[in-house]
């Protein structure tokens, strides 16, 4: 089978279209046929060595999530997952962006025929992140006042919307070019960051939800009221000054998780939530994939689609 895989750290170049073995399923795991993954920001800087220590020996794989078939099945799996078309979100290290993943069978999610493979891979890794951050880890109740930071990009957007459909109101920055974009998500404020300061339009939250860290990081505490919650994800270093402003500041822990991914793709399902995908490409771009998402201006979610769109 095909896979992607570098063999040092840098910049999108170091990825590789490799020929590798086809995995076997070993007890209690499936063999999922791909058909989409997506990138994630996170892919990018564990590619460049920014967060070290590597996900495994070299040559390592990128990709966290995926779409596709259930083709064969290991020692114990019910036989009923045996054609299903499943989404998953993948243990660290793993790498998805592989014609063939082999993964354990609790951390799979059926998805509907109605939800393109596509649209299945942009969720997966955002929406359980979202979901982790918003539900499990703050604990969104209705009425709450909730800042998302980079409301326009894959987690980003589906933490608007499901903040929003907690009940909580939802202010998000954004580009002032994304700002009709994420209001339609369910934010009742925007803030464009490319006009003006955030921490001068909006105090008194009871939340923010911040994916950026570093100077956007420290710029929110005087957001907060007393006793709300910073909650953030581990892609920068921070600096606790939670005693300072008399708040919690906590970071999420986004681990694969089954029951998340199956809430969400509940929500997609029934047209509560939607994918933010906003673009497809074929496998053979997965460097361009790279490329774009590195620029940290991309909105929603750009997936691979490692097999002709379903």
């Amino acid at each position: 089978m095909r896979a992607v895989e570098y063999a040092a750290y840098g910049g999108p170049e170091v990825l590789q279209l490799a020929s590798v073995p086809s995995p076997h399923c070993g007890p209690g795991e499936v063999l999922v046929e791909m058909h989409a993954a997506s990138v994630n920001p996170v892919d990018g800087k564990i590619r460049a060595g920014l967060l070290k220590p590597a996900p495994g020996p070299f040559p390592a794989r990128t990709g966290r999530d995926g779409a596709g078939f259930v083709r064969a099945l290991g020692e114990g799996v019910s036989p009923e997952w045996l054609g299903r078309r499943v989404c998953f979100v993948a243990p660290r290290g793993q790498g998805t962006w592989a014609e063939e993943v082999v993964m354990p069978a609790s951390l799979i999610a059926p998805i509907p025929d109605t939800l393109a493979f596509t649209d299945a891979a942009a969720l997966s890794l955002a929406g359980i992140s979202a979901w982790i951050a918003l539900v499990e880890t703050t604990r969104i109740t209705p009425g709450m006042r909730v800042l998302v930071h980079a409301g326009a990009g894959g987690v980003g957007g589906m933490a608007v919307q499901l903040a929003h459909g907690l009940g909580a109101t939802v202010i998000a920055t954004c580009s002032r070019r994304n700002a009709d974009y994420v209001r339609k998500l369910g934010a009742s404020e925007t803030i464009a960051y490319d006009e003006v300061a955030f921490e001068t339009k909006v105090q008194d939250l009871d939340v923010v939800l911040d994916l950026m860290g570093g100077d956007v990081h420290r710029r929110s505490y005087a957001t907060l009221k007393k006793g709300g919650t910073l909650v953030y994800l581990n892609a920068q270093p921070i600096e606790d000054r939670g005693a300072e402003f008399g708040v919690d500041v906590v970071m999420a822990q986004i681990l694969p998780h089954q029951a998340a991914l199956a809430a969400i793709v509940a929500r997609v399902a029934d047209g509560t939530m939607v994918s933010t995908l906003s673009r497809a490409l074929p496998f053979d771009a997965f460097a361009e994939a790279h490329r774009l998402s590195d620029s940290g201006h991309a909105r929603g979610k750009i997936v691979l689609a490692i097999r002709p769109p379903d």
